[in-house]
């Protein structure tokens, strides 16, 4: 405990932006190495259908940071559980919409691959309290 000054909400708000986009960050560059790994070694339509899997998650994902510390400054509690809310929402619609566009627009498709990058990017989250932590 020592004699530390608290922090000011200010800069644990700033720790907080840099530690998810430092998250962020590294589940783009881990999907798209993986991608290129498939790619390489079971062949184009694996890969892209994997990175767009991963995307399907990931683009959400970077919505939601943005709807969360995308404002300038500190936030009421009040506010910023209502834009919590709000931002969850819309990542689940989101979702929904890029895996259905997906299915939609992109042919020939893996889906195996796809829902592999899809769930890869997902799981990833479980890392996120290890690298948070330390914000």
């Amino acid at each position: 405990m020592g004699n530390q000054k608290p922090r000011r909400a200010s800069e644990i708000l700033s720790a907080k932006k840099k530690a998810v986009l430092r998250f962020l960050l590294l589940q783009v560059f881990l999907s798209i190495f993986t991608a290129l790994g498939i790619f390489f070694i079971a062949g184009g339509l694996y890969g892209y259908s994997f990175i767009l899997g991963a995307l399907s998650s990931i683009i959400p994902s970077m919505f939601m940071a943005w709807r969360m510390f995308g404002k300038k400054g500190t936030q009421p509690a009040k506010e910023m559980v209502r834009t919590f809310y709000r931002g969850e929402a819309s990542k689940l619609a989101m979702t929904v919409c890029l895996l259905s566009l997906v299915f939609l627009l992109i042919k020939p498709l893996s889906a195996g691959a796809f829902f592999a990058g899809f769930g890869i990017a997902i799981l990833s989250h479980w890392l996120s309290p290890i690298l948070l932590r330390n914000a």
